[in-house]
């Protein structure tokens, strides 16, 4: 039988009693309704799929500082094949695009869903080891979120919007899953950071938002120029360099993911690329975007649907001119996609592959585009190729690089960069 349980609001006792006291804690605050088969003799409860229990609102005050804490262990049997995955904690309101929902995949997986306003960030590894308890604290200072596990750092979000909805914590769905045990939940009134951290100290903080998330920098002087680096998984390996190379120069912010380019995805004023473009730039402006739209991903055999032949070009005709039409005080810079390695029988790397083919022909189409529109290119390609000689024989990874090519990678980016900031500037 499914069972909702709901905790009084009996926080409000807990006001007086000093900084550090919880405004709410599991085990100190009776539940309703009683004989629910909830035990939270030892402030825990088990959480599975078929019992959830509420705390108001009113706990988190005016949203602007708040802290949750608990520990929560998985069931070492709990598998994302067999849909184990839970909602451990939701005060989201989809309806304002307000407040948080935590939800868990179990292995092979083993990630957590942020859902953040609009937007989702997804962290990977989130419990290691099934054996123990993990400690997890949300910090909200000035209405900005940081999550840590154990005291150390492990998301630093953007605003979140205050919510009108109580907290939930656990889901019941409609079967039973394997067993989180949830402990020691408390909720704190004031953002209580765990030891050692310095929240005055600068970071790179994620932003989310409808169809895009990024990592923004913090800008203490506005009269310097912002840079947005756009890419897939090749970025991040090029992405720091380019970080330091600019560092006292400029902001530099990244943009891991980019959007999908399906064959009718950018159709429309409303579609959904053109909606993540807008909410990047809304934490803009921005000078210089270096912009390579996973197109790893988007060119990959394995799914061609992402990104049929016969759509791309059209497909990057509009959003081309979509970008000029809306920041037209950006200049754009296209980078080029690295090839798709194969290995030779005898483990040499090589690339006499289909989905190599299909790079080279998807470069050469979205090449003409770039023409058209004027958009400088970075030939990542090239320099990917030169570097062969440097890949390690039978290296199962056919598409990342070593350090050296990640920083031949950045120097060929920084050098346009550098000129798009020379044009801005008059040369000087």
């Amino acid at each position: 039988m499914k069972k909702t349980v709901l905790i009084t609001a009996a926080f409000s006792l807990f006001v007086f009693l000093g900084a550090q006291e919880p405004v709410w804690q599991l085990g100190k605050q009776p539940l309703t309704p009683a004989g629910t088969g909830v035990n939270t003799a030892n402030d825990s409860v088990e959480l599975n799929g078929t019992n959830a229990f509420s705390v108001p609102a009113s706990v988190l005050g005016d949203q602007t500082d708040y802290t949750i804490e608990f520990e929560i262990q998985r069931d070492s049997r709990a598998n994302g094949k067999d849909r184990d995955h839970l909602t451990w904690m939701d005060f989201s309101d989809p309806a304002t695009r307000t407040g948080i929902r935590l939800q868990y995949f179990p292995p092979p997986y083993n990630a957590v869903w942020l859902h953040l306003n609009d937007g989702r960030i997804e962290y990977r590894n989130f419990l290691p080891d099934a054996k123990r308890f993990y400690r997890y604290t949300f910090v909200v200072k000035d209405r900005k979120l940081q999550v840590f596990r154990d005291g150390l750092l492990l998301i630093l979000a953007d605003t979140v919007k205050p919510s009108g909805k109580p907290l939930q914590f656990g889901e019941v769905k409609k079967q039973a899953v394997k067993p989180y045990r949830l402990r020691n939940l408390k909720i704190y009134g004031k953002a209580i950071f765990p030891k050692g951290f310095d929240p005055n100290v600068s970071r790179m903080r994620t932003c989310t938002g409808d169809q895009y998330t990024i990592q923004k920098a913090d800008v203490k002087d506005p009269s310097l120029p912002r840079i947005l680096v756009v890419g897939d998984s090749i970025s991040m390996g090029y992405r720091s360099y380019i970080t330091k190379h600019f560092e006292g120069r400029a902001y530099v912010d990244y943009w891991v993911g980019g959007t999908w380019f399906g064959k009718d995805a950018v159709k429309g004023e409303n579609s959904d690329p053109k909606r993540g473009w807008r909410g990047v730039f809304s934490h803009g402006p921005y000078d210089i975007v270096s912009w390579n739209a996973m197109t790893l991903h988007m060119w990959n055999l394995n799914q061609a649907w992402r990104c049929p032949e016969d759509s791309l070009k059209p497909n990057m005709l509009e959003m081309t001119e979509f970008l000029r039409k809306n920041f037209p005080k950006t200049t754009f810079i296209w980078v080029r996609c690295t090839p798709v390695r194969n290995n030779l029988p005898d483990g040499t790397p090589a690339l006499e592959n289909p989905a190599n083919d299909r790079v080279i022909k998807y470069n050469r189409i979205v090449d003409s585009v770039m023409q058209i529109r004027g958009i400088p290119e970075v030939d990542l390609y090239a320099i990917a190729v030169s570097r062969m000689g440097t890949v390690r024989k039978g290296w199962a990874d056919t598409v990342h690089w070593d350090s050296a090519t990640y920083k031949l990678f950045a120097d060929a980016i920084i050098r346009e960069m550098e000129k798009a900031l020379a044009s801005r500037s008059g040369g000087k």
